[in-house]
């Protein structure tokens, strides 16, 4: 794969985790006052794991070509771990109709 292709692929995917925050800011907006004390903490580790997967993505676009492999790995860290927090408060959110 080459460098561009991957920046590529984690661009898109640091744009999904920006609409994931997105809707769970939404989906506390709509619920409840209790969904929304228990979804707090889940946005708070989203933002925080959104923030640092921003900063690798700057480091990754400025990197040479040698040290851009650490930080691809890194990123797709900060991006795994905002799946992961998004599935945790996703179980909060309010019965919707899909």
């Amino acid at each position: 794969m080459s460098e561009k292709s991957i920046k590529e692929q984690l661009q898109a995917e640091l744009a999904n985790l920006q609409s994931i925050v997105d809707e769970v800011k939404l989906q506390m907006h709509l619920g409840a006052k209790e969904a929304q004390d228990k979804m707090q903490p889940h946005l708070d580790e989203l933002e925080q794991e959104l923030m640092q997967a921003k900063e690798k993505w700057d480091q990754f676009e400025s990197s040479s070509e040698s040290a851009w492999e650490d930080i691809q790995a890194g990123l797709r860290k900060s991006l795994k771990a905002m799946q992961q927090a998004f599935e945790k408060a996703q179980k909060h959110f309010p019965d919707q109709d899909k």
